[in-house]
């Protein structure tokens, strides 16, 4: 019998993926719309800066998240509150933001190359806010409009306005500054919105907070490792100060902003895919592999073929890409498409938790060396090489756990 209290299942029909897939692909290319202004502002040094900050940003949002990104829209998807799932969410990311804030800023400041730091710290503090997001429940819950309200527009806005007040004043912090504040409000008007409005229990917000804790640590900790892998090739040639690292820090960002809009993209199809089960579940699942072979085909080629004539192009002077850079990152982000699908679409509904952290696991144990070894060898297209190694490594292992899924076994 369904609780008097209960919140209606919303239904997660092909529509909702295919909206939550263009507001997603809108969040996504936000900063790529900011990005010439940026790189204009602050030129080839003060770009890596913000580059190095918004790595170490990155890896920080996913901390802070705690595999909310990765498990909460299936959550979301199966639950009969998703406002109570929403709610726990924020007390496990408000707690672990008090810890991971002042540990980013820190470590940011030791990768930094400029004098003051306060470019990489503000950054690093920026980009990890982003892990207060709510884009991974409006999935779950199939609707749209919230990600576009909360998340998509906020995000134009404040890349926008953040890098003209940057350009216009040639101050460059102005930018991380602007998107820090901003991020902040949003995250305010959201849990507001979706969590605070209603009448609940403080006790059992906290009751579920402690047992996300207990429960979701091996999906925290993926997604964690996941990060890591990707933002750990231009801190580790920072740290290791690495001749590399400024002409790598172009490529990192043009890589990441890929890797961006394909979490996003395929984040946009848990909801579907976690709402239907048996059968129609799995045929599902085939669907959006599918779709995301095409995607991960299409996005290769593209970083490869367009990538070294357009970034110089768009970026401004200092920021070229090499042809043997581009084609390793194309492989790297094909991979990194068709691995994700797996993982989020197959691997993860599956139950195989502990399959998907062993995927993860490979990719964090190769990156610092193939990226210093190929760095060593070949300078910014070998840092290149090894992430293409990486995310190859990942795809494999990550495609031997979801094949026999996908056939049924």
């Amino acid at each position: 019998m369904t609780s008097p209290t209960a919140e209606p299942p919303r239904p997660h029909r092909a529509r909702s993926v295919a909206l939550l897939t263009a507001v997603s692909a809108l969040s996504a290319i936000s900063p790529l719309i900011a990005l010439p202004l940026i790189t204009r502002a602050a030129g080839p040094d003060g770009f890596a800066e913000i580059a190095i900050g918004q790595a170490l940003g990155t890896l920080a949002a996913t901390i802070i998240t705690f595999g909310w990104a990765v498990r909460g829209p299936v959550e979301a998807a199966r639950s009969a509150h998703p406002a109570r799932v929403f709610r726990s969410s924020i007390v496990v990311r408000g707690a672990n933001s008090l810890v991971v804030l002042p540990a980013v800023a820190l470590v940011a400041a030791l990768a930094s190359h400029a004098d003051d730091h306060a470019l990489a710290i503000v950054s690093a503090l920026a980009f990890a806010l982003q892990g207060l997001s709510l884009s991974w429940y409006a999935v779950g819950v199939g609707r749209p409009l919230l990600s576009l309200v909360f998340d998509a527009v906020p995000r134009i806005v404040l890349n926008l306005t953040g890098a003209l007040a940057a350009l216009l004043s040639s101050t460059p912090l102005l930018y991380p500054a602007i998107l820090l504040a901003g991020t902040l409000v949003a995250f305010v008007a959201a849990t507001w919105f979706i969590g605070l409005r209603e009448r609940f229990s403080v006790h059992t917000a906290l009751a579920d907070a402690r047992g996300a804790y207990r429960g979701g640590w091996r999906t925290a900790l993926a997604a964690g490792l996941l990060t890591f892998s990707e933002t750990a090739p231009l801190s580790t040639l920072g740290v290791a100060t690495s001749p590399a690292a400024i002409g790598f820090a172009p490529f990192d960002r043009v890589l990441k902003y890929g890797y961006i809009g394909v979490y996003m993209i395929t984040g946009s199809f848990q909801g579907w895919v976690s709402s239907a089960h048996g059968e129609a579940g799995l045929r599902r699942m085939r669907r959006a592999v599918g779709i995301h072979g095409l995607l991960a085909v299409a996005l290769g080629a593209g970083f490869a073929l367009v990538v070294p004539w357009a970034t110089p192009v768009v970026l401004g002077p200092g920021f070229e890409i090499s042809s043997l850079t581009a084609l390793f990152g194309g492989i790297a982000l094909a991979a990194m498409t068709l691995a994700t699908a797996l993982g989020m679409c197959v691997v993860l509904p599956s139950g195989r938790d502990g399959a998907y952290l062993a995927a993860v696991c490979v990719g964090a144990v190769l990156v610092i060396p193939a990226v210093l070894v190929g760095a060593s060898l070949l300078g910014v297209a070998g840092a290149a090489g090894g992430v293409a190694v990486v995310q190859l490594a990942v795809l494999g292992v990550l495609t031997a756990t979801a094949l026999p899924v996908l056939r049924g076994r």
